[in-house]
């Protein structure tokens, strides 16, 4: 169940005590989105247009939670809101059946997503915010890991055998070797050579080593007799993924920024890699 405004004063004290112990009251730095406002929900999009700030915190029992912010005589007022599949706003906290407190549980995940936590939100595949529901549906699509596991880390969807793809790798190869970053390849594309080399890289025990050696120029490391028997459909799911996000041509980058938890895309090659870099090195 949801608590509104009928009991409004209680919804304030409760919420403000909450937001307060959460997420540190006024004290909190709240980032932008960097999702176009013409994907919010409207009711939101007209919060936006009149100077607040508005944060997906998941979605759950048919519902996407918001943060909201405004400013108001220099003082950020903090309150969580939830929009119906049509579209409808619900100002208040939400209990699961069993009278769970969900709300806590969003925000306190939420708290973890700025201030380093780069997972998707729960249950955003779901969600009517679609920069949050791709970021979830690349996070369960099939890709293969390139450095540290406790890295930092972007996802790049790659062609293969695209030239601006291995240039891209060949910038950032060095961090990942440093233990800087973690680079997450997501292979796909319908050109058959394309199709071969990514199930490969989908296949093999030790995707790194593969990859770097077929960026050197050796094309056995990704030969079609390691392609194992559901690689081609992982790609294909891939490739799907990519299309219906109606993605540019590759490389395409994705990432939640570790420092306040936007999420940010990349079209072609990065032109700074250092600047990139920036907003992962501590």
């Amino acid at each position: 169940m949801i608590l509104g405004v009928r009991i409004s004063g209680f919804k304030i004290i409760f919420l403000g005590l909450l937001l307060a112990g959460l997420l540190g009251a006024a004290s909190v730095s709240f980032a932008q989105s960097s999702e176009p406002e013409s994907m919010r929900p409207p009711v939101l999009k007209k919060f936006e247009t009149d100077g607040g700030k508005v944060e997906f915190l998941g979605h759950v029992y048919g519902l996407d939670g918001w943060v909201i912010t405004k400013e108001k005589d220099d003082k950020k007022q903090v309150e969580t809101v939830y929009t119906t599949p049509d579209g409808a706003l619900i100002l208040g906290v939400l209990f699961s059946p069993d009278g769970i407190l969900e709300t806590q549980k969003q925000l306190e995940a939420y708290k973890q997503r700025i201030s380093g936590s780069q997972a998707a939100a729960d249950g955003a595949e779901n969600s009517s915010s679609k920069s949050e529901k791709f970021y979830a549906q690349t996070e369960k699509s099939s890709w293969v890991a390139l450095g540290d596991s406790t890295a930092p880390y972007l996802y790049i969807f790659i062609n293969v055998n695209c030239g601006h793809c291995q240039a891209f790798w060949k910038d950032l190869e060095n961090f990942v070797k440093q233990g800087k970053l973690q680079v997450r390849l997501v292979p796909f594309g319908q050109m058959q050579e394309n199709r071969d080399a990514g199930a490969a890289l989908l296949s093999v025990e030790n995707p790194e080593e593969a990859w770097r050696a077929y960026v050197g120029g050796d094309t056995t490391a990704l030969s079609k007799d390691k392609i194992k028997a559901d690689a081609y459909s992982k790609l294909d799911a891939n490739t799907t993924l990519a299309r219906d996000g109606k993605l540019p041509m590759p490389p395409f980058t994705l990432y939640r920024r570790p420092g306040d938890g936007i999420l940010t895309a990349i079209a072609g090659r990065s032109g700074n890699i250092m600047l990139l870099m920036a907003e992962f090195l501590k």
